[in-house]
């Protein structure tokens, strides 16, 4: 656990509303051993600031802010800064956010109207290096992995044939468009439908828009 050389831990807090980062910040300071060190409104604040300035044991951040989502901030932070924590403190409890998030690195994933007290404990819990997430959050992530495409994942080409069903394409356009046999991508369509436990290729492409499978 990376102390400060004043024995606080230092935190940064990030939120497009000022209203959010007040109230944080009015909580964290009633907390002996937690120090604000920094606060900001974008992802792209807080990079430019930690690389010229000290780093935080941990970040607080939303996920929806303007300039750079907290997806993208999380994923450089754990590049750069492996040792910072992040934890999501977001209104947000949608799959994708949720597992976008997680994937990316992020430490903990609490929800806004957590009560304070909570909200506290977890900070120190993901210090402490535990990976703690809301329960609400847990639910999601549960149900999450018991669909098709979580229990059975596409492969990189499968992916490919997907996209271009999405487009209507037929099994030999899709061959032209990939350069391969119509027999393989036959095959991959097969492969397909069965992952995603559906029976057709329209039922294949409304899945795939539905869980975002396709860029």
């Amino acid at each position: 656990m990376i102390r400060g050389n004043d024995m606080n831990f230092k935190i940064i807090l990030v939120d497009d509303h000022h209203i959010v980062r007040q109230g944080l910040r009015f909580l964290v300071d009633t907390v002996q051993d937690f120090k604000i060190i920094a606060d900001f409104s974008s992802g792209k604040q807080l990079l430019n600031y930690l690389s010229e300035n000290e780093k935080p044991d941990i970040v607080l951040l939303d996920l929806v802010m303007p300039e750079m989502n907290g997806i993208e901030v999380t994923e450089i932070m754990k590049k750069r800064y492996p040792n910072v924590k992040i934890l999501v403190l977001t209104s947000f409890l949608d799959e994708e956010h949720v597992i976008s998030a997680l994937d990316k690195g992020a430490d903990g994933y609490e929800i806004k109207d957590v009560e304070p007290e909570a909200l506290i404990e977890t900070i120190r819990a993901v210090l402490n290096g535990e990976k703690r997430i809301h329960p609400k959050v847990q639910t999601i992530l549960s149900e999450s992995a018991q669909k098709p495409h979580r229990e059975n994942k596409l492969s990189k080409r499968e992916l490919e044939v997907l996209g271009e069903m999405v487009k209507g394409k037929t099994n030999k356009e899709i061959a032209e468009t990939l350069f391969v046999s119509e027999k393989t991508i036959k095959t991959h369509v097969s492969h397909i439908l069965n992952k995603l436990k559906v029976s057709d290729r329209t039922q294949a492409a409304v899945y795939a828009m539905e869980h975002q499978l396709i860029n």
